[in-house]
């Protein structure tokens, strides 16, 4: 996974989690679901489309596959995370929280041993699925 700054980890998930079906997010609206002006946003996807994650076109944004990737190996490992924080006794909205700031760094071969160590959980604290 090819390494990428926070806001550009917010970035992936809000366009992933804003996009309905096939349709592609809007600038403008993922500017408003990530409460950062246009031009800011602008300059986060012009690095997001270098590193070959996102494709834009007239004003929509969308995943390339690439992209997808990235999303899920993030996916994993936060949730991953989550179960190790929870079972840990950290309460699982701060391990959300918490863990939303640096699961981006974390290699995705290290989260999988982790997993293996906590006995490959198949849902994280929220009853969301992991996949591998």
């Amino acid at each position: 996974m090819e390494a990428i700054t926070k806001k550009e980890r917010d970035c992936l998930i809000t366009i992933k989690e804003s996009s309905s079906g096939p349709f592609p997010v809007r600038l403008k609206d993922l500017s408003a679901s990530m409460n950062i002006k246009p031009p800011s946003v602008l300059e986060i996807l012009n690095r997001l489309q270098e590193k070959g994650l996102i494709k834009k076109d007239r004003g929509m944004v969308a995943l390339t596959e690439k992209g997808e990737e990235t999303y899920r190996k993030i996916v994993m490992v936060h949730r991953t995370l989550e179960v190790l924080y929870s079972r840990s006794g950290i309460d699982a909205d701060d391990a959300c929280r918490k863990i939303g700031n640096f699961d981006f760094l974390i290699d995705y071969d290290d989260a999988k041993k982790i997993s293996q160590s906590i006995g490959n959980p198949k849902m994280c604290p929220h009853g969301k699925k992991i996949d591998e």
